[in-house]
């Protein structure tokens, strides 16, 4: 939930997206800290919520620490004060900063007002590591084609991805993508989980032939469909390059998959 006071600042500040992306957010490896898109007000800044320390901090272009506020014991309604604060303190008013309310979110007791608490550091040590690997290996895999968007972390779903556009309308429009990314827990898995999904603007896809994935992985063909590999499947191997190679399988399984499910082809970078 600490999140959406980061998105929030992006999505206030910046113009509409057709995608939504001004209120999507970035990896910043060096601060181990999800941060929102870059606004240019006095300077160009961001708002991020570094995992270590559970804090919130205003930081400049150069990843420099401009303001802090620890979260723990806080609620949301101090922390959006800090946002504003921060926005305050660059021009604006801090009304200009608004929570993001076109998307509901799963109930959680901060909503009615209960604190942020960090609880375990070592869960939230463990939870960068994951957002950092997840992070490295899709910018590696979205490198590889010329229509994969830029890897970032959404607020309403808070998983970290890219999409592969695979066909193009007359216009110009995506017409078939492909999702690639790291999700948490959610209705399609009761642990982390990485993802390849597809969509189609038109038409129904076949499922009757779905072609076998790495150790671990399953198709799901209900409400959402896709490709998952859990979490628990990565890390059951303790070697940090038998992981990466568990999930590098897996996405490019996927992608594969994905493609003959579409019946596209993909443009290599």
């Amino acid at each position: 939930m600490a999140s959406q006071h980061v998105a929030a600042f992006g999505h206030s500040l910046l113009p509409e997206a057709s995608d939504d992306s001004q209120s999507s957010m970035n990896w910043v490896a060096g601060k181990r800290a999800l941060a929102s898109q870059e606004v240019n007000l006095k300077r160009r800044v961001r708002i991020a919520l570094a995992y270590d320390k559970f804090e919130l901090q205003m930081i400049n272009e150069n990843d420099d620490t401009l303001g802090v506020f620890p979260l723990s014991g806080q609620n949301p309604s101090t922390a959006l004060s800090f946002v504003r604060t921060q926005a305050r303190s660059m021009g604006l008013s801090g009304q200009d900063v608004q929570p993001i309310s076109h998307f509901e979110l799963p109930a959680h007791p901060t909503q009615n007002g209960a604190p942020y608490m960090m609880t375990s550091p070592k869960l939230h040590q463990e939870a960068a590591r994951y957002r950092q690997n997840a992070t490295v290996l899709l910018q590696q895999l979205a490198a590889q084609y010329e229509y994969a968007s830029d890897v970032a972390t959404w607020p309403h779903h808070f998983d970290t991805g890219s999409v592969i556009t695979v066909k193009f309308d007359d216009t110009s429009n995506p017409e078939k993508t492909i999702g690639m990314g790291f999700a948490p827990a959610d209705d399609n898995c009761p642990e982390p989980y990485f993802y390849v999904s597809h969509w189609m603007k038109k038409g129904d896809a076949e499922y009757t032939a779905l072609p076998g994935l790495p150790k671990g992985g399953e198709w799901k063909t209900g409400a959402w469909k896709g490709a998952l590999l859990p979490a628990s499947a990565v890390v059951s191997f303790s070697e940090g390059a038998d992981q990466f190679e568990l999930a590098g399988q897996f996405f490019k399984k996927g992608i594969e998959a994905s493609l003959e499910i579409l019946e596209e082809t993909a443009v290599k970078a």
